[in-house]
């Protein structure tokens, strides 16, 4: 996630949805050079930071629900928040492409110890990792965050964060998965009404087909 106080603006980070990217752009305008330096530093010195000069004082995926508790209605509010969101089947393709490749992934051994993606998905889907709804809304099904973008149209909805928060940047490509094919043909029929039931929430609410 990436806050900013003089542009107003608050990123709900959901993993394998650009979110390393849009940090990445909208970094420069969440904390000041100086500032940048200084945690650099500390970090490494494993000092504590100056009150409000950490960039990222929660969890990279924290959800919104998490940051509403942390700093109650009226602060978040107080915010321009948005998120982005994928096509679940796509989306788990992504996450297990670039989990794959990572070893350094906390995630990439137990990804190795399945086997196959066939093993992957019947773990995604018997609890793995939770739904992209749960980032962005209450547990009461309510919207949290103002603007919820779509991966699919990544740089249209990302230019219109932009022009609400009065900011421009360009989004650089980062922690791309490399998938070497269409993630459609990474799913038999089986794996694809696997990934519908487990998914629903999110499919109904976002409106995605396989």
């Amino acid at each position: 996630m990436l806050i900013s106080r003089k542009h107003n603006f608050l990123f709900v980070h959901v993993y394998k949805n650009a979110g390393m990217s849009v940090s990445k752009a909208l970094s420069p305008f969440a904390v000041s050079k100086y500032q940048r330096e200084t945690v650099r530093v500390l970090k490494q010195l494993k000092l504590p930071f100056p009150v409000g000069w950490d960039p990222n004082p929660f969890d990279t995926h924290v959800t919104a629900s998490d940051l509403v508790t942390a700093m109650g209605h009226a602060e978040f509010n107080s915010f321009y928040s948005f998120g982005f969101v994928r096509n679940p089947w796509d989306w788990l393709v992504s996450v297990y492409c670039y989990v794959m490749k990572k070893p350094d992934h906390f995630l990439h051994e137990k990804f190795v110890s399945l086997g196959d993606f066939r093993n992957y998905i019947l773990w995604q889907c018997d609890g793995g990792l939770p739904l992209q709804k749960e980032f962005l809304f209450s547990k009461n099904g309510e919207q949290i965050v103002k603007f919820i973008g779509r991966f699919e149209s990544l740089e249209r909805d990302f230019k219109a964060v932009c022009r609400q928060i009065g900011v421009v940047a360009e989004l650089p490509k980062l922690n791309v998965s490399r998938q070497s094919r269409s993630y459609r043909e990474y799913y038999d029929e089986t794996l694809v009404e696997m990934v519908r039931e487990r998914y629903q929430p999110d499919i109904d609410l976002f409106e995605y087909q396989f």
